[in-house]
């Protein structure tokens, strides 16, 4: 069906009439589903009515979090626009004192997916009031309950369901008792609470972890980063001082070599970079990019380099080893070996090039040996093959070894050296699979450009088993030409407002009454020492499942920590809009038993807008707020410079009965007693009982920090700030020939800290230097699966987001279904012609998937592809039974493929997808597949 945006508005408009006295969870019956798209006789309203408010607020259609304005009446959202004060969404914003009546007449850019938001507000399939299960798990039978029964049965536990006692909150939290006496180090009863999202982000995460962490006890609190770029992060904060997301300065940059970073349809702010790069390209800007699909970034670059899925680090060690054997890095830069040295040179940061390693133990030879007179605080160098301090001299020796006191030591440019020449430029360019020409040509072109070429890399490259040295491998490149902190580099990107009241007046941190410190190891065993615990002192190695000493937030180990019991049981999972079992690849048949069996998860919990793929497994639904009813403060992405920081503040709500998590939280923070919430919630006197008591000492923080109005009350200054969404100021992003905002710190070619951890699978340790790897499994063993040809990967595209956007209808209009992409050759060899079905399986998915095949030649031969965000089988598709009674799918949500679950298991740990050891991601990029005719 063709749904306009007059008959949306006019569905709109009906619905928010009719829905505040819909007695049950969905619409009264079946017929009641769809009619809101039909629409109703009411006309279109311009922003020239004078009952038209704008509000604004922020989007959350992807990870943007870009900054808009709503047009609503009468409580309905009638519109949805970029906020013209902002960056984020335009280039030349308004200037920020701009009264918001001449705001009024400007709009910024917003994507599709942002435009697209009040569908999702206006879904008919939203959960409008408290589920709680009847019947088994997963059979999709409901009663609707109160808010009342909800948290009492959440928070008291009892013979809940007929099938015996469950532990509520109420007992779960005792902090005292440990899980295991004979491991103490896994800490108390209550980490056995395991709160898992799936997108929450800045305040909203730190509120959480006000409930889970300082509240409850529970050290279990997870968000979704490694299935989405987790070892991006990671390889990126072992380089650049703990920096965890540079991006180019588009503005002034003349050549960017893009590993992965799909500018024009994903990443983020998608909005942002897709201007910032048709920028680049309008100034002559010269764009290579890296990636078996040719994307909207590949048909927007002058050279694509159609790579080998997994094989980024081959690509960027060749370079280096080019741009070394050529003399193409920038000397200077490199030869600092501290921040004194760095300034004499113009030079804000500084690397670890010059400086010694030892060949025994792989630490930097530190000041402390004897005869050299410094301390264990300071690295040592060469300076006419002498050892010597490095604060003591202004530039030491890149290539050198030498014996200290009997110990062997190299220079960091000297391994790094010898590493990227283990293999010939030749072997480099076959695992790639690209000419050999090709590797050297990017290399001439990207050492010719000076400090203003960048490499930059984002999921593609690091979404794999090798994913964390991909990474590092691509980040040295930018150290070797010295582009950090430079005008037309590799920067930070522009300073966001602190909300957490650091300069007052509310200091969120400390008015945290009665907060508790967590303590133990969490459930994904994450950053914790395998060597600490008593498991490796009873049986040493390997581990029974992989640890992750180096990384967080690992969401595909949450819910197979669970399966497993290890390292204990879970008792309590409270799931927040997430759906892992959609999401993460090659587990949805491994861990659905475990989300099924009440012995592995007692008591389960979602807070979710809709019944989702993984809610459908739960105890209680409870009914979550959209983010157009939600508040939140959010920074900018490192591409928008200048000063951003925007506020996410409710604009209406449709369904009286949901709650945000927050509020939630607060609720049962109460009745539970918890002295961090309530009327004393921040103190004596100062109540925390509704979500707005928080965000707005947030709002009043930001004034207190920039830009405090002589003379206003707070309640003024709040004010200010919400008419524009935050704040704003694009200007001041340069200091000279240098980035205002500045890493000016140590930045490392080699991860000390890394090559000096164990792997708890194999005993060994990781490798400080990036490396080529092949795909492996835990246990380090090579995965070649050569009887499956194809190679399986998944990308985004710029009008759908992972699993949320099949209820926005004006979406689905643009791609109704998505397809399996295959390279049109690969295609005609197999038979097949567009719109065929064929079926993707693989190693340890042999029933695989099926779906609608496309040939196209932008595909490399050997690779398929298939867009994210389309084959669910619930989240509003599947039929639904609530109070007895049948509420209808919509089985257009159910249609086209979900790639993720033909990938492959790591059957070395038996029930997860294969993974990085190192970075923590889920491997989305490295599963073998077959193709076939359905």
């Amino acid at each position: 069906m063709i749904v306009t945006r007059r008959k949306f508005l006019q569905g709109a408009a009906a619905l928010g009439a009719s829905l505040a006295v819909a007695p049950l969870a969905f619409a009264k019956s079946d017929s009641d589903i769809p009619s809101w798209k039909q629409g109703s006789p009411v006309s279109d309203t311009l922003d020239t009515d004078p009952g038209v408010q704008l509000v604004y607020s922020t989007c959350l259609g992807c990870r943007s979090d870009c900054s808009l304005r709503a047009k609503l009446k009468d409580g309905v959202l009638l519109k949805l626009d970029g906020n013209p004060y902002s960056q984020m969404t335009l280039d030349n914003p308004l200037p920020y004192a701009a009264d918001p009546q001449e705001a009024r007449k400007a709009a910024g850019k917003l994507c599709s997916r942002g435009q697209a938001g009040l569908q999702l507000l206006y879904d008919p399939l939203r959960v409008q009031q408290p589920l709680k299960r009847v019947g088994k798990r997963g059979e999709n039978k409901w009663q609707a309950i109160s808010w009342e029964q909800a948290y009492k049965e959440i928070i008291e536990g009892g013979d809940l369901f007929g099938e015996g006692n469950v532990e509520g909150l109420k007992a779960v939290r005792d902090l005292e008792t440990p899980i295991d006496p004979a491991a103490p180090e896994l800490g108390p009863k209550a980490n056995q609470f395991i709160f898992l999202a799936g997108r929450i982000e800045n305040a909203r995460a730190d509120f959480s972890k006000r409930f889970v962490n300082n509240g409850l006890g529970s050290i279990n609190w997870f968000d979704h980063t490694t299935a989405c770029e987790q070892s991006h992060h990671i390889s990126s904060a072992q380089t650049y001082a703990g920096k965890n997301n540079l991006k180019p300065d588009f503005e002034n940059a003349k050549y960017i070599v893009n590993f992965g970073a799909n500018y024009g349809e994903a990443n983020f702010p998608m909005n942002g970079l897709s201007r910032k790069l048709a920028n680049f390209r309008a100034k002559g800007g010269k764009l290579v990019t890296v990636d078996p699909r040719f994307s909207v970034s590949a048909s927007q670059s002058d050279v694509w380099v159609p790579i080998l899925p997994g094989a980024d680090a081959a690509l960027a060690l060749g370079m280096v080893q080019w741009i070394i054997d050529n003399k193409r890095y920038d000397k200077s830069f490199l030869e600092a070996p501290s921040k004194d040295a760095a300034a004499k040179k113009g030079e804000s940061s500084w690397t670890d090039a010059t400086y010694l390693i030892r060949e025994d133990n792989g630490k930097f030879l530190r000041g402390d040996e004897p005869g050299l007179g410094g301390t264990k605080e300071d690295y040592v160098i060469l300076v006419g093959g002498t050892p010597t301090l490095a604060g003591k001299a202004d530039a030491g020796e890149l290539l050198g070894e030498v014996a200290v006191n009997g110990l062997a030591c190299k220079t960091v440019f000297q391994r790094i050296s010898e590493r990227a020449k283990e293999k010939s430029l030749e072997e480099y360019a076959k695992l790639c699979g690209i000419p050999k020409e090709q590797l050297i040509q990017v290399a001439d072109e990207f050492s010719s450009y000076g400090k203003l070429a960048v490499a930059d890399y984002y999921r593609g490259p690091v979404q794999h088993t090798n994913g964390f040295q991909n990474g590092r491998a691509i980040c040295i490149l930018n150290l070797l030409v010295g582009n950090i902190d430079h005008k037309g580099g590799y920067q930070v990107g522009g300073s966001n407002v602190s909300y957490a009241g650091d300069k007052g007046p509310y200091t969120v941190s400390k008015l945290n009454p009665g907060s508790v410190a967590p303590k133990g190891i969490r459930i994904s065993r994450e950053q914790a020492k395998y060597e600490d615990s008593s498991e490796f002192k009873a049986k040493g190695y390997p581990a029974k499942r992989p640890w992750f000493p180096l990384t967080s937030n690992v969401y595909q180990e949450v819910i197979a920590g669970i399966a497993d019991g290890y390292p204990y049981p879970c008792k309590i999972l409270w799931l927040h809009m997430g759906t892992p079992l959609y999401t993460v690849p090659a587990i949805k048949e491994a861990l659905t038993p475990a989300l099924r069996d009440t012995k592995k998860v007692p008591l389960f919990i979602s807070t979710d807008i809709v019944i989702g793929d993984t809610t459908m497994y739960a105890d209680y639904v409870l009914p979550d707020v959209t983010y157009l009813e939600q508040w939140c403060v959010t920074g900018a992405a490192p591409t928008i410079l200048g000063t951003s920081t925007s506020v996410r503040q409710p604009l209406t709500k449709v369904f009286p009965n949901a709650k945000s998590v927050e509020n939630m939280m607060i609720d049962i923070g109460k009745i539970m007693g918890l002295s961090n919430f309530g009327d004393n919630g921040f103190g004596p006197g100062m109540p925390l009982n509704k979500e707005e008591d928080w965000y707005l000492k947030l709002v009043a923080n930001l004034a207190n920090t920039y830009g405090k109005i002589p003379g206003a009350s707070e309640a003024e200054q709040i004010k200010y700030i919400l008419d524009r969404g935050g704040i704003f100021a694009p200007d001041g992003a340069y200091d000279g020939s240098l980035m205002k905002n500045k890493i000016g710190n140590l930045c490392s070619l080699y991860a000390e800290k890394v090559a000096t951890t164990k792997d708890s699978m194999t005993g060994q340790n990781f490798d400080g230097l990036p490396l080529y790897q092949p795909i492996m499994n835990a246990k380090d063993e090579e995965i070649k699966d050569n009887d499956y040809p194809f190679i399986a990967t998944t990308y985004k595209t710029a009008f759908h987001t992972q699993s949320r956007t099949v209820s926005a209808p004006w979406l689905m209009e643009i791609l109704p279904e998505n397809f399996i992409e295959m390279n049109d050759e690969d295609g005609t060899k197999l038979g097949l012609n567009n719109g065929d079905t064929v079926k993707v399986s693989g190693p340890t998915s042999k029933e695989g998937v099926l779906g609608k095949v496309l040939l196209r030649p932008g595909i490399r031969p050997g690779v398929i592809s298939a867009c994210v965000g389309f084959g669910h089988w619930h989240y509003g598709a599947a039929d639904t039974i609530i109070d007895g009674k049948t509420v209808a799918g919509d089985k257009t949500r159910g249609k086209g493929v979900n790639i993720n679950y033909a990938m492959r298991l790591d059957e070395s740990i038996g029930n997860v997808c294969l993974e990085d050891k190192i970075g923590g991601s889920c491997s989305f990029y490295d599963s073998r597949v077959k193709v076939e005719k359905a």
